[in-house]
């Protein structure tokens, strides 16, 4: 089996379980000449009770433990039983062959073992089929991640530190850390329907966003000194994001410290010794 897609839900009203179901019906039309695991691991402890039923070739999980984002797709990870691992977001449509573009490109480019599809999806002219890169939302689109599964295995499962925000800033970390190669593939085509989502869905997550800010065990009275700036302000009203930043800057250095960090690791992956960064990062 090429691909094993790990989504993530939270099943528990009829336009949630709409958006994942049409995730995963897009997904299935979308690739018909291969074999596609679908693992859905799912936030709503009740799932099995709750009348919402998936078709059966989804495997669904539902773990004991409250929704940790890294620790659930932790969980489907390590069911997947593919060469290729997508990580993914349950409000996703997904086009035609936009996993064996991505599969085309990793055939042609044995050094680039991470990727991302394009969410520009009315965008047909592209200079290029690819781009490398680590920038956040540009190269690396966190809601659809295709991995190698052993690459994970060589850097280890997601760290589970981050149980919601900056985990694709950490994603991006590791892969330069490791000096393994990301790709945005223009010609693989995923849309995100994250402002529709929000539109329709807005109660229902905010109440499972709630659920995560009661969770947050942050003295307030001790932050690092580099949050207690003007341009952070907003960081100050969402104690979520704020426990999720304080937690990416302990891990990878403070703001100012790691931006050179990064200079250096850039410099060293132009100059082919990237793997280096396993002691500057």
């Amino acid at each position: 089996m090429k691909l094993s897609v790990i989504i993530l839900a939270y099943t528990t009203t009829n336009g949630l379980f709409e958006m994942t179901s049409n995730c995963i019906n897009s997904l299935i039309e979308s690739e018909t000449a291969i074999g596609v695991e679908v693992i859905l691991v799912e936030s709503n402890k009740n799932y099995f009770n709750s009348g919402f039923v998936y078709p059966e070739f989804v495997k669904v999980i539902v773990p004991d433990s409250d929704f940790n984002f890294h620790k659930f797709l932790n969980i489907g990870i390590k069911e997947a039983k593919g060469q290729f691992v997508a990580l993914c977001n349950n409000d996703l449509i997904f086009y035609k062959n936009w996993f064996s573009a991505i599969y085309k490109i990793s055939q042609n480019n044995k050094n680039v073992k991470s990727f991302s599809p394009s969410g520009n999806v009315n965008d047909v002219d592209f200079l290029k089929d690819f781009e490398l890169g680590y920038k956040i939302r540009t190269h690396i689109q966190g809601w659809c991640l295709v991995i190698y599964k052993d690459v994970l295995k060589r850097i280890g499962y997601l760290d589970e530190t981050f149980n919601f925000g900056y985990a694709d800033n950490d994603y991006a970390m590791t892969l330069k850390k490791y000096n393994i190669k990301h790709a945005l593939v223009n010609s693989s085509k995923v849309e995100h329907l994250e402002r529709e989502k929000v539109k329709k869905n807005r109660e229902d997550l905010s109440e499972g966003y709630k659920k995560l800010q009661e969770n947050v065990d942050l003295d307030t009275s001790k932050l690092p000194s580099y949050v207690l700036t003007a341009g952070n302000k907003y960081l100050l009203e969402d104690k979520k994001v704020l426990d999720d930043y304080v937690k990416y800057h302990t891990k990878w250095g403070a703001p100012n410290f790691l931006y050179r960090k990064n200079k250096i690791a850039d410099l060293l992956i132009s100059l082919n010794l990237g793997f280096l960064n396993r002691i500057i990062l």
